[in-house]
């Protein structure tokens, strides 16, 4: 429940958030703000260290040796992927904290791509780290193939997994023949590895590099590198992998992919509707032919297209999914009179295909209504950059974007109603089949970003926590905005955050009879403006680097899923009351505490803010060993807001010689103060009249 004196306590580790709004593909921008306290999760919940090479094949069972700490006490695994998922009972597994054997059947119709799997305990969810489904046949490397004479084999095609050691390659022998094709790849960077890599090809007989047979950064690829050759003549060639600064160890794991496969920067085009089929093609270094595509009405931020050109499938690249109709641009489109019409709002995937290209896109505008025009190409990593310029009728330039900014993102108001051209060029004048763009145009009405900053949360089954949002409202919104958690069937919870503020405590309450384990939810936010709702999804920008090695562009479906570990009861518990009920500004209070404590929960209850605001003065001090009461002064500084002001401490304390923390989330009523009514002065006291004496009549 949500109220302006909210009184009871939450279990567990609360999310806070705090990160910048992202730019998306439908015209919108994030306004740079301070972040919130990141709060860390809590010591009990488990967190996976597992290197970032896990995978299957798709139909495929193999068993997984996650790594990590807390894993003790396991209540289930939790993949992105379609899967069957067990935790095997012998040989004492899931007694060991930093060690625990999963077995994962992946379902045979599962898409290639990068995944992400969580391990759940009986204390919480862990963070996310890769998994990776690939049709190649899998090859573990031997871990002794560091020089070109210990070379291990492997068939082709395969996808070798393996690490890179400070300082050393690795190798692999490749038998090729007369005439055959072969590319080689190496995924790292893209899924989740600090890993820089190159590869370079060497004649197994001489032990001399293949002149020009090595790849480094290949565009669109975030890093990672590609390689595709011919051979002449039938032979053996010696496949070396390496960090381009010869770092290595802990977490340098990458797989090396071999096989006849196309190489794909991205595709094209580069956004699809929501819900509709499309013809997907390829942008690379050789043709590629187009597949159909369905894109599912309940789609993420982006969906993904799988090149096939040989006798094996590319790595998948990703198709960004919109809500508004999009077009391809249609050569010739080089000037204004033969500019290719575009929707408003939509989009349109372009490229720059020769010398000088400038692409011309047509759109309607009425005066007054004022449109935001953005451009996305590194975020579908495309080498592309951009220059936009709007032309009105007669040709004059009207606005233009700036190449300087860190999004390519500009609005503009029509001084009339009529036809804008929105002319498109290369900043760097170059061309070629990977110079792809993707350019969006649509009204720049009232709207909003939600941002989290920790992607986990725990809750016993029939109890709560609670997620913090930070809002960022955009286009002139400044009204409040309805918070909810969309959890299906497990979690949910509403609040709604009121003008002015931008801080929100979404209440995330687990259905009773809920089974331990870990389960996925949104936090969704709508708004009612100009007539319309406005839907849009938290996310978790910097969480999701942080799980996948500080991967420059995260994938676009992976950046809203957060995870709630549905736990045992907590071993102590707090509820609080205020006294006062509500606090005036400029006056001093406290919060009540009743510690409700479990077998084993007897010693000291340290007590540190998390959230409170700098108008609000805490005083804490822990609660003593055994005791069962407890405070927390406060005093409200007299320029406070007035009103509902939420406030977050956490609990800690050792049980069983382990620390175990809870979350304690209340809302403090702020009132304005008093006004004392004036005395009224008090009536004159009049003298009573003094008879005179009467005289004697004579």
């Amino acid at each position: 429940m949500q109220s302006r004196r909210l009184t009871w306590a939450l279990a567990l580790a609360g999310f806070v958030a705090g990160s910048v709004a992202m730019l998306s593909t439908e015209g919108r921008v994030a306004r740079a703000q301070p972040k919130a306290p990141v709060v860390t999760p809590a010591p009990q919940a488990p967190t996976l260290t597992t290197p970032a090479n896990l995978g299957a094949r798709p139909g495929d069972e193999v068993e997984l040796v996650l790594t990590g700490t807390n894993l003790a006490d396991p209540a289930g695994v939790l993949l992105s992927c379609p899967a069957q998922v067990s935790v095997p009972t012998d040989n004492k597994n899931g007694t060991d904290a930093a060690k625990l054997r999963v077995k994962v059947k992946v379902d045979p119709q599962c898409p290639p791509g990068l995944y992400t799997v969580r391990a759940a305990t009986k204390h919480g969810a862990s963070n996310a780290r890769p998994f990776v489904v690939d049709p190649l046949p899998p090859v573990a490397a031997s871990g002794a193939n560091r020089s070109k004479d210990a070379a291990q084999a492997v068939p082709v095609p395969c996808v070798a997994s393996g690490s890179v050691a400070t300082e050393t390659s690795d190798f692999y022998k490749v038998k090729v023949a007369a005439g055959q094709k072969l590319a080689f790849e190496v995924l790292a960077r893209r899924i989740g590895s600090p890993l820089d890599p190159i590869v370079v090809l060497h004649d197994a007989k001489t032990r001399r590099e293949l002149i020009d047979l090595y790849a480094d950064d290949t565009p669109g690829l975030q890093g990672d590198c590609r390689l595709a050759h011919t051979f002449k003549e039938a032979g053996e060639v010696l496949v070396e992998v390496r960090d381009t600064t010869h770092r290595g160890g802990g977490d340098y794991f990458y797989r090396l992919r071999i096989g006849d496969f196309p190489g794909a920067t991205t595709a094209f085009p580069l956004a699809a509707e929501r819900g509709k089929e499309v013809k997907v093609g390829f942008a690379g270094p050789e043709t590629i032919p187009a597949t159909a595509l369905a894109v599912p009405k309940d789609a993420g931020g982006a969906v993904y297209a799988v090149p096939s050109a040989g006798k094996d499938a590319g790595w998948p690249v990703p198709v960004l999914v919109t809500d508004h109709p999009q077009i391809t641009e249609q050569e010739p489109n080089d000037d204004r009179a033969k500019a290719n019409k575009l929707p408003v709002p939509g989009g349109a995937s372009g490229r720059f295909d020769k010398p000088n290209d400038v692409d011309h896109f047509a759109v309607t505008g009425k005066k007054g209504q004022k449109l935001a025009v953005s451009v996305s190409t590194f975020e579908v990593n495309s080498p592309a950059e951009v220059l936009v310029r709007v032309l009105d009728a007669k040709g004059a330039e009207v606005a233009r974007s700036n190449p300087a900014a860190p999004a390519n993102r500009f609005e503009f108001t029509p001084a009339a109603d009529g036809e804008y051209v929105l002319a498109c060029e290369h900043q760097n004048f170059l061309h070629g089949p990977n110079e792809v763009y993707l350019l969006t145009v649509a009204p720049a009405g009232p709207d909003f970003a939600v941002a989290l900053a920790l992607d986990r949360a725990e809750a016993p089954a029939g109890g709560a926590t609670a997620v913090m949002a930070t809002v960022t409202r955009l286009n002139g919104y400044a009204g409040p905005v309805d918070l909810s958690i969309d959890g299906g069937a497990v979690a949910g919870g509403k609040a709604t955050l009121p003008a002015g503020q931008t801080v929100a405590f979404v209440p995330l309450e687990v259905k009773a009879g809920t089974k331990p384990g870990a389960y996925p939810f949104r936090v969704k936010g709508t708004i009612a403006a100009d007539g319309a709702t406005v839907t849009r999804y938290g996310t978790l920008t910097d969480a999701v680097k942080a799980n996948l090695g500080g991967i420059p562009n995260p994938p676009a479906e992976l950046l809203d899923r957060c995870a709630v570990g549905v736990t045992d009861a907590p071993p102590f518990a707090l509820k609080a009351t205020f006294d006062p009920a509500a606090i005036e500004k400029g006056k001093a209070g406290k919060i009540v505490l009743d510690v409700t404590r479990g077998a084993g929960a007897d010693g000291d209850i340290a007590l540190a803010p998390l959230f409170v605001p700098p108008t609000v003065v805490p005083v804490v001090k822990p609660v003593a060993k055994g005791q069962t009461k407890g405070e927390i002064g406060l005093t409200v500084q007299a320029g406070a807001a007035a009103g509902p002001t939420p406030l977050v401490f956490r609990a800690t304390t050792k049980v069983g010689g382990k620390d175990f923390a809870v979350t304690l989330l209340v809302t403090l009523d702020v009132t304005e103060p008093k006004k004392e009514e004036a005395k009224k002065p008090e009536p004159k006291k009049t003298e009573p009249k003094k008879e005179e004496p009467k005289k004697d009549k004579k």
